[in-house]
């Protein structure tokens, strides 16, 4: 598709300059915030281990041991990941940074999408888009956690500027070779998909059948391949036991059960909230005016945003970490809906207002929480205190926060979240135990013997954000709090 109405050197600058700002900006910072966490080691450590000679395979896993083929739910990612850091080397900044160019990948093509596409009409409205997406407080968290869910952004990314392709063949080739790829970025695209696919045939009918059914057809043989790659090396049980947690029960199933349980179900994007309340206002705003029309940018982005909503949590679960999958949609229909509505005076200052809120909210409580313990959040200290209390012979168990230092610096590592699948030969020749001393008794439950405190201790000024004991999600994650604790003779 051509463009009738190419970016002004202006706004191009402006894109350039904004990308290359947040990039250094996360660069900087990106070993301070978030602590390192569960999922980013769990992800993470397939990649370190085949880097370190020990193959495609994970200690920091639950559901298989660490001398299988590891059988997690985005393989992709972790493939990626070990050829970034074959360049880049292990350390938390080089795991995170891959995300940070994703990021930037993906910004780039949504905002050539959106002018291709004649979709966002306005550079402002443009660049305001870019904004939004920087700024949720969803993506903020993923784009700097060390989640694999900036690599399924970019794929989704990629399928939107497919659509604004000039040749037909591009066009279908490119959300093919996106659909037979997103099983193996993750599971968790495929709701989205169908759902994506679904409403376009609704919204765009006959023009979309044929590149809907061959992205789908995509996504079917990539799922195939998946299947049959996991069976070929024998992995295929773990494969299943990996998703079963995702997708066991999940919200309603428990609901049904009597059970009302929320955390990592439910989504907490608490940036979200504004931006529907504004896309529900500009909907009443036109459908006053008699200008709504339900086939419309945003029709759609309603729409899709409550039955996807629906369809997470149906098919297992939508935490906050996939909040990208409505937010990043509704953020581009809110943003084109924008560049052609006609507001009166206290409309404007409205939209505004929410507007702000939508970043304020999401970039606000992501910095509260990391300057509120700024100078715990040093990942340096913690690797210092790992070389210092260890020998390169070790078999370490340990907390996550600990484990880029004792990864780099010990024959083997092990997780908490590796206690249900850790074999009888490697619980006996753990030697350390690096941890907060609350989770002794459930370390030594699992791997047994005898320990003993040494005075090596790491104690952060505060417990938590604010330094109170707030349970809030992504924001009050566990710090580095660390005993070291060895064998007894």
């Amino acid at each position: 598709m051509s463009e009738k109405n190419p970016p002004s050197r202006r706004e191009t600058i402006c894109v350039v300059v904004m990308l290359s700002v947040f990039l250094v900006f996360n660069l900087l910072t990106a070993s301070r915030y978030p602590f390192v966490w569960i999922d980013e080691v769990m992800y993470s450590d397939p990649a370190f281990n085949l880097l370190l000679g020990h193959g495609f395979t994970s200690t920091a896993w639950y559901a298989q041991g660490g001398n299988e083929l590891w059988a997690g739910n985005v393989p992709l990612h972790s493939w990626l990941l070990f050829v970034w850091l074959k360049v880049f080397g292990i350390s938390i900044t080089a795991v995170r940074s891959l995300n940070l160019v994703f990021m930037v990948a993906t910004c780039v093509l949504i905002w050539r999408s959106c002018i291709r596409l004649h979709l966002v009409s306005t550079p402002r409205h443009r660049l305001l888009l870019l904004v939004l997406i920087l700024g949720g407080y969803s993506l903020i968290f993923s784009y700097r956690s060390g989640r694999p869910d900036c690599l399924g952004l970019l794929a989704i990314s990629g399928m939107f500027y497919a659509f604004s392709m000039k040749r037909n063949v591009a066009v279908l080739v490119t959300l093919f070779l996106l659909g037979v790829a997103s099983p193996w970025i993750g599971l968790q695209l495929l709701p989205m998909l169908a759902v994506v696919g679904a409403l376009l045939m609704l919204f765009v009918r006959r023009e979309i059948v044929s590149r809907v059914v061959v992205a789908g057809l995509g996504a079917v043989i990539g799922l195939v391949v998946l299947v049959a790659f996991y069976k070929w090396h024998g992995v295929w049980e773990s494969f299943l036991k990996s998703i079963g947690q995702h997708t066991g029960g999940g919200f309603f199933g428990l609901l049904l059960g009597g059970s009302f349980r929320h955390s990592n179900l439910t989504p907490k994007d608490f940036s979200f909230a504004p931006l529907f309340l504004l896309a529900l206002l500009l909907t009443l705003f036109a459908w006053r005016r008699g200008e709504f029309k339900l086939r419309s940018p945003l029709g759609f982005g309603l729409v899709f945003s409550v039955v996807l909503t629906g369809a997470l949590l149906i098919s297992g679960k939508f935490p906050t970490y996939y909040g990208w999958m409505t937010y990043v949609p509704l953020a581009i229909c809110v943003c084109a809906t924008l560049s052609t509505i006609q507001l009166a005076g206290w409309q404007r200052g409205l939209t505004r207002l929410l507007l702000g809120l939508t970043v304020l909210i999401g970039v606000g409580l992501h910095f509260a929480a990391v300057v509120s313990d700024w100078s715990d959040r040093d990942p340096s200290r913690v690797e210092q205190f790992v070389r210092n209390n260890t020998r390169a012979d070790d078999w370490i168990y340990c907390e996550f926060g600990a484990y880029y230092g004792a990864k780099t610096h010990s024959a083997r590592t092990f997780t908490p979240i590796y206690l249900a699948a850790i074999s009888a030969t490697e619980k006996q020749n753990t030697s350390v135990l690096i941890i907060h001393p609350r989770h002794l008794e459930e370390a030594v439950a699992v791997i047994g013997g005898k320990w003993v405190a040494t005075n090596a201790e790491l104690v952060p000024a505060r417990e938590c954000v604010f330094g109170t004991d707030w349970r809030a999600g992504f924001l009050a994650m566990q710090n580095y709090r660390l005993t070291v604790y060895r064998r007894a003779p």
